[in-house]
């Protein structure tokens, strides 16, 4: 009887494990079997075939080697990377496809005007199309699903991979006591006139931010900040954050959150006071624009399907300190995360339909920095 008894636990062990066998065997098979996974396979090969990626990516250093690291996973693919500002990238770009070259393959960089018009050209190729892997394509590995990262009007040519609060301005709060300005619109009492710095508001995110001001505040607002408080402007950021910390100017807007860092892991405390009044969130450098045509479209792809993986996410975001759509991927920057499940409560200062606002605050700025 025990030997019976034993012969049958083991049998019935066996047929579980041939089970589990079968059952992960069938696992496979379906990861394998994606929809999809003939299309990719073949762009794969095809972009080993070209072999090369030129990719203008963000200013930095640590952008441009984080982005190298796709060569690691792809090394029959040698990625170009070189970095830029948006104002420097764009206007390079259309002078270059006005006479005929189209040099670069993808822009890993924030949303910007001439992109926008490029989309109206046919100058950009749609991102959502090269979206082929099922992680990437899987709405619930993104907050507020796949459309929701997009930031132009059609849905398919601006993905944003990362979402953060976007203060338009900092007080610094060492030197000036609590309750003695708490609202936005506050930063124009005659008192802080010549207390404000300023980042060069005719360009980089400081156009983004008065951009946000025309909107909810409109154009006399902008008018009496720039002309009657009298702001100190610089297009030197490290400059703008040690007379912030110095209590100089003790108001400052345009302060980039890069800059912030550096100052606070050398050891300087920034005591940064917020305002409310206006609730922004950017993408900031995180986004994808495909040129239409470039020279390398498949492996174009590949690095899209790369750069949206969970691997990559996991691996980037917290080097750069910034906050990932991608679900699962912790926070770079605790300090500026949104309440992702309701984006909708926050202004996106990179969309298509605040292209407007932007467009009146630049010209309006241009204008009164004559």
């Amino acid at each position: 009887m025990g030997v019976f008894a034993t012969s049958y636990r083991l049998a019935t062990a066996f047929a579980v494990s041939a089970v589990m066998v079968m059952m992960s065997a069938a696992a496979v098979r379906a990861q394998e079997n994606w929809p999809d996974k003939a299309k990719w396979d073949q762009t794969v090969a095809a972009a080993e075939k070209e072999g090369k990626l030129v990719v203008a990516g963000p200013s930095g250093k640590l952008w441009q080697s984080l982005l190298e690291t796709f060569s690691e996973d792809y090394p029959k693919i040698k990625i170009q990377v070189t970095s830029f500002a948006g104002r420097d990238f764009w206007p390079r770009a259309v002078k270059e496809r006005e006479v005929g070259k189209y040099l670069w393959d993808i822009r890993v960089g924030g949303a910007e005007t001439q992109a926008y018009k490029l989309i109206t050209e046919g100058g950009l190729a749609s991102v959502r199309d090269m979206m082929l892997r099922p992680d990437v394509k899987d709405d619930k590995n993104w907050y507020g699903g796949v459309e929701s990262m997009f930031l132009d009007y059609d849905k398919k040519f601006m993905p944003a991979f990362c979402a953060y609060d976007s203060p338009l301005v900092y007080y610094n709060q060492a030197v000036i006591p609590e309750g003695q300005i708490s609202q936005f619109k506050e930063i124009l009492d005659p008192k802080w006139r010549g207390k404000i710095a300023l980042a060069d508001p005719r360009g980089g995110s400081t156009i983004v931010h008065m951009g946000a001001i025309y909107k909810v505040f409109g154009p006399d607002f902008i008018k009496q900040l720039i002309v009657d408080q009298k702001p100190i402007i610089t297009s030197n950021t490290r400059q703008l954050v040690t007379w912030f910390a110095q209590g100089q100017y003790p108001i400052a807007l345009g302060m980039p959150n890069a800059e912030i860092l550096r100052f606070e892991e050398s050891g300087v405390e920034l005591k940064l006071g917020l305002l409310s009044g206006v609730n922004t969130w950017s993408a900031g450098v995180c986004g994808m624009q495909v040129l239409e045509p470039r020279p390398n479209p498949n492996a174009t792809t590949v690095f899209v399907n790369w750069l949206l993986s969970e691997k990559v996410q996991a691996k980037i975001m917290p080097a750069v300190q910034l906050n990932s759509r991608r679900r699962g991927i912790p926070f770079g920057d605790k300090d500026r995360a949104l309440d992702m499940e309701n984006l909708d409560k926050y202004m996106g200062t990179q969309t298509q339909d605040f292209e407007e606002a932007m467009a009146n605050a630049k010209e309006l700025i241009r204008t009164l920095l004559k």
